[in-house]
Parts: structure tokens; sequence; C-alpha cells
């Protein structure tokens, strides 16, 4: 499983998962965009290079969703797929795959204003990655 939704009051919460660090931050974007359109009608037609810089995992991780939602409010992208090519200390150099919005094609689910640091959770258990997060619609 890479993702789960989970109930909260007015926001959409997500649990996310994966076999690294990488993993977790490719999983945290099919779960960001997962949630704002049908992504079976977007095709990987653009590539774009993404960068994200934090202090700490919270900060690298929360750094790479506002890029990500960056690409979506700024430039009007869905992005489909999520390929992160280094992880040192401190940044995240990826490449995602998608292509501008089209409203007469793409089904939106509704739009992500952002992401919070209420309750935000990334840690490492036995090898494997988790995050929780909170997603302001």
């Amino acid at each position: 499983m890479k993702y789960e939704v989970f109930e909260h009051v007015s926001d959409i919460g997500l649990r996310i998962y994966g076999s690294s660090f990488k993993d977790l931050l490719e999983n945290a974007g099919l779960a960001l965009f997962d949630q704002m359109a049908d992504m079976s009608r977007v095709e990987a037609v653009e590539t774009i290079d993404v960068f994200a810089k934090g202090g700490t995992v919270e900060e690298l991780f929360m750094a790479w969703l506002r890029e990500l939602l960056y690409l979506f409010h700024g430039e009007s992208y869905l992005i489909k797929e999520f390929e992160i090519k280094e992880v040192s200390k401190g940044l995240v150099k990826g490449i995602v795959k998608g292509e501008r919005i089209d409203p007469e094609r793409h089904v939106m689910h509704g739009e992500v204003k952002g992401t919070t640091y209420h309750k935000l959770e990334v840690k490492e258990i036995d090898g494997k990655w988790e995050a929780k997060v909170i997603l302001d619609v």
C-alpha cells in the first residue's frame, strides 16, 4: 500500500508509506495528486525538474509537497509520475511527469490549497518510512 486517507474534520489526512525516504516522497506526490484529479485521465507528456530543500526530514517532506503544489497552482499541471533522482542531507532532486490541466479531459476532485504542519509525522520504522500529513482543502 502506497498511502491511505484518514478522516479529519474539514481537511484530508494522508498516511503515506515507503520502503525508503525516496519511495516515501514519490508516493506522497501520487497521494497528493490523487486527491485533486482522476489521474487515469492524465498523460505523462511533459517532464519537469523539481528541487526541494529542508533542514530536517519533516521540512524536506513538506518542501517537496509545496513544490508539487506550486506546479498545480502556479503552472496548472497535473502530475502523474514521480521519480526522486537524489536525496542528500537537506536536498531532494527529482523529475515529475504530467501535463497541463485540460478542463475538457480532466476530471477534478477538488483543490488542495496547501499542506499543514498540524500533526505532521515523518519517521522511519524498522527500515520502512511512514508519513502522516493533513492537506488543507
